[in-house]
């Protein structure tokens, strides 16, 4: 088992990874950006086909208030993480703060940019509309995290539904994550019977228009 690893003298996020079988390169490339992030850096073996299961693992890990995630195949901005802190510590009702994403090919090279503010109603219906770099308060994701542990794929997606039902949700307009694309990436050969109990759970669970 791995320790865990301070990227910062006073880390402030508890951020686990989860490695399967990504290049090493991409995954070098994920570490290298995350190297002045205010963050304590849990990283584990992920589980195939357990998605839910393995972030439960990682969200276990740590004792800091706030908590997130990356993924090794992706890049993302130092510097976003401690905005997000920021806008968490600054608005005491928010559960949950995340970023815009660029996205890069397989490459990666730039492709765009996707700037998404927050709907609840395109939360509740889109895995990609809270997409970004998150970073959420560990007492939320506590409190909702049995209901994910047997989603795979798309775990993210119906936890941070959830954390959002519990109150608010900040957007901040700047490029937190770059996601690369690639035909490897699990959402591209999602179950749709997986979509359909995402959707029905929030349906049971929450309001989507909240």
């Amino acid at each position: 088992m791995q320790a865990p690893i301070d990227l910062h003298l006073q880390p402030r996020i508890d951020v686990h990874m989860l490695t399967l079988d990504e290049p090493a390169a991409w995954r070098e490339a994920c570490l290298a950006s995350l190297a002045e992030a205010p963050i304590r850096l849990h990283v584990l073996p992920g589980i195939p086909g357990r998605i839910g299961e393995a972030r439960a693992a990682g969200y276990a890990r740590g004792t800091l208030p706030l908590v997130s995630f990356v993924d090794p195949d992706d890049v993302y901005e130092a510097s976003a993480f401690t905005h997000l802190a920021d806008a968490l510590e600054a608005c005491p009702q928010a559960v949950m703060a995340y970023t815009d994403e660029a996205l890069m090919d397989e490459q990666g090279r730039d492709v765009g940019v996707r700037r998404l503010a927050y709907s609840a109603f395109q939360h509740a219906h889109s895995a990609s509309h809270v997409h970004g770099l998150i970073v959420m308060r560990r007492a939320a994701v506590e409190a909702v995290l049995a209901a994910t542990t047997d989603i795979h794929p798309m775990a993210d997606w119906l936890l941070t539904r959830l954390v959002a039902q519990r109150g608010r949700v900040l957007h901040l307009p700047v490029v937190g994550r770059r996601w690369r694309q690639h035909p490897r990436q699990v959402h591209r050969t999602a179950d749709p019977a997986v979509v359909r109990r995402i959707r029905q759970t929030i349906r049971q669970i929450s309001n989507p228009w909240r």
